[in-house]
């Protein structure tokens, strides 16, 4: 299930991370029952609840939206903002399908951060970080829908919300499994 929510454009950093720990505790009581719980991190900052192993939960938020993904098995979410991309960021990170997909678009802004948010998604669903999934990655599209050249067995959506930010979600799974998480994104 994935929950968003779409803030004052104006919102500050902690104004979004209150809301996304009230959207966490909203899910964790809509979805489980669970109104007590503690966050723990993991070794590389991915946040968990120790009393309930079996919950995996995965936030993100950015410039007035915030998303809060559960799962029952390991997930991960970004949002972005769709504004003007760094070239050089491009130059480093991205494979050169990747760059030539970006460079052929007529929309250069919103598919550098499709393409970002997918990484950042798959980083934060291996629970290692951004970093680890920024060059060992390299996402392509068929039919609008991303997929990873390196990955079988984990699927990957996107929403464009109101033509101004990028939302990817990365989960354990098969292609077939796409309809159900698509359709789990509640406003």
């Amino acid at each position: 299930m994935i929950f968003y929510k779409i803030i004052n454009h104006h919102s500050d950093r902690k104004e979004e991370h209150e809301t996304a720990y009230k959207m966490l505790s909203y899910g964790l009581k809509k979805l489980y029952d669970i109104t007590e719980y503690n966050i723990e991190n993991g070794e590389h900052g991915k946040p968990f609840i120790p009393e309930h192993p079996e919950i995996k939960f995965n936030i993100s938020h950015c410039n007035g939206l915030v998303v809060c993904g559960f799962s029952d098995s390991d997930i991960g979410v970004d949002a972005e903002l769709i504004r003007e991309f760094s070239p050089k960021v491009m130059e480093r990170i991205f494979s050169d399908e990747e760059k030539e997909f970006i460079m052929s678009s007529e929309d250069k802004n919103r598919d550098f951060f499709r393409i970002w948010t997918l990484k950042e998604a798959y980083g934060k669903y291996l629970g290692t970080g951004l970093f680890s999934a920024l060059n060992g990655s390299s996402f392509y599209f068929r039919n609008g829908q991303p997929f990873c050249k390196n990955e079988n067995d984990v699927v990957f959506t996107q929403l464009i919300l109101q033509k101004k930010w990028v939302v990817s979600v990365c989960a354990h799974g098969r292609e077939n499994d796409l309809v159900s998480i698509k359709s789990s994104f509640v406003l």
